[in-house]
C-alpha cells in the first residue's frame, strides 16, 4: 500500500534513520529528532521502490519501481550521496524483491534465491536457494554475521546461513536449519549478537522466539484472529521485541524481565509452553504497512506508510490510554511533509 506517494520505509542497521523510497526519488530522515537529513530527485534516480543504507555512510543501495522507474527492475544500484551518482550497478537475471547492506556485503534477495556478494566490489560469492519468498523474508545481523530466511527444506522452516559464506572455498560453515511454523514464514527478525530469532507465519497470530544457542523457544500470543504481520524487530540491546500488523495495533514484549508480560489465558497443548502476551501496545492505521524502531530511554517509533510516524515512550505501571497501554504518545508527524520544509 502507497499512500503519499511513499513506496517502502526501511530502517538502516543501527535504527537510528530510515529511508522513504518514493515516486518523487529518496528521503532519508534521522529518527529521533525527526529530520530529513538527504533528499535525491527522481531526476537522478527515477522512482525509487525500496532502499537500504550503509550504516551511516554515504553508500545507499537502490532498487527502482513505481511509474518512472529509471532502471531496470534486475538492478541494484550503489548510490554515492556525496559524489550524486551511482557508484556501482549489480544487475542479476530476475527482478529483484529487496536488498540488505552489511559492512563488507550485499544481499540481494529474489522471490526463490538470496544472491551474497562483496561489498564494494560486487563480486558473488554465494548463491542460496530459498522457499518460494514473494514477499522478500530475510533479516541480517552484521555483528554475529548472520542470515536467516525461509528454508526449502519445507513449509514453515526457516535457515541461518553465515555472511562468510563462499561457494568458492569448499569448506563452508553448513546451515542450521530450523522448524519454526506449520504455515509459511511472513516475516522474521534476528537480534544484534544471533542469539534470538522471532518469526511469524502467515496465520499472524502467535511470534515464536528461539534461542538459537538454548534451542529453548518462546510463544509470545499477538491475537486470536488471523493478521499479516508487517514488521518484527529486537531493540538494540534485545530487551524489548516489538511487531506490527494489519490490525493497526503494535505490540511490545520485554523479554530482559519476562514477568513484565502476562501469561495468556488460551491452553497450550500438552507439552508446549505457555504462551506470553504482549506487555504493551499502541495504535497506529490499520491495514497500513508500518515498521517499528526503538531508541533510547525506552522510546519506540512507528513509521508508516501512509507518512504518519508515531513516538511512543515506554512504561512499567500498568495504566491504559486512548492511545496505548503501558505507553503514552510523546509526538505524532507526517514526515513527507516534513521532508517537503528541507526541499
Amino acid at each position: 500500500m502507497a499512500r503519499r506517494g511513499v513506496m517502502s520505509v526501511k530502517l538502516n542497521q543501527d535504527q537510528e534513520y530510515f529511508t522513504c523510497a518514493t515516486e518523487d526519488g529518496l528521503r532519508i530522515f534521522h529518527m529521533d529528532p525527526l529530520v530529513q537529513t538527504c533528499y535525491i530527485e527522481a531526476s537522478k534516480i527515477g522512482s525509487v521502490r525500496c532502499a537500504e543504507m550503509r550504516f551511516r555512510s554515504n553508500i545507499v543501495a537502490l532498487i527502482s519501481g513505481g511509474d518512472r522507474p529509471l532502471y531496470d527492475d534486475r538492478t541494484v544500484i550503489l548510490w554515492d550521496m556525496l559524489k550524486e551518482k551511482a557508484v556501482t550497478k549489480v544487475v542479476v537475471k530476475e527482478p529483484v524483491l529487496d536488498v540488505k547492506m552489511a559492512t563488507d556485503r550485499l544481499v540481494v534477495i529474489l522471490r526463490s534465491k538470496v544472491i551474497l556478494l562483496a561489498f564494494p566490489s560486487g563480486e558473488t560469492l554465494a548463491e542460496i536457494a530459498t522457499r518460494d519468498n514473494p514477499n522478500a523474508v530475510c533479516a541480517l545481523s552484521h555483528i554475529s554475521r548472520k542470515l536467516v530466511f525461509p528454508s526449502k527444506k519445507s513449509r514453515g522452516s526457516v535457515q541461518i546461513e553465515d555472511l562468510d559464506k563462499d561457494d568458492t572455498r569448499p569448506h563452508s560453515k553448513p546451515p542450521l536449519i530450523l522448524q519454526a511454523h506449520a504455515n509459511d514464514i511472513i516475516c522474521l527478525a534476528i537480534n544484534p549478537t544471533g542469539e534470538f530469532i522471532a518469526t511469524a507465519s502467515t496465520q499472524g497470530t502467535n511470534i515464536h522466539l528461539y534461542n538459537t544457542v538454548t534451542k529453548e523457544l518462546k510463544k509470545l500470543r499477538r491475537g486470536v484472529d488471523k493478521a499479516n504481520i508487517y514488521c518484527l524487530n529486537f531493540s538494540k540491546d534485545t530487551s524489548y521485541l516489538s511487531c506490527s500488523s494489519d490490525k493497526g495495533t503494535v505490540h511490545v514484549w520485554s523479554l530482559k524481565d519476562l514477568e513484565m508480560n502476562p501469561v495468556s489465558t488460551l491452553k497450550p497443548l500438552v507439552g508446549l509452553p505457555n504462551e506470553i502476551k504482549s506487555y504493551a501496545s499502541f495504535t497506529v492505521t490499520a491495514e497500513c504497512a508500518c515498521l517499528c524502531s526503538f531508541g533510547p530511554g525506552d522510546a519506540i517509533y512507528a513509521v508508516c506508510l501512509d507518512g504518519s510516524f508515531h513516538r511512543y515512550k515506554l512504561g512499567r505501571d500498568g495504566s491504559q490510554t486512548d492511545t496505548g497501554r503501558n505507553c503514552f504518545r510523546v509526538s505524532y508527524d507526517v514526515y513527507p511533509n516534513l521532508g517537503e520544509l528541507y526541499d
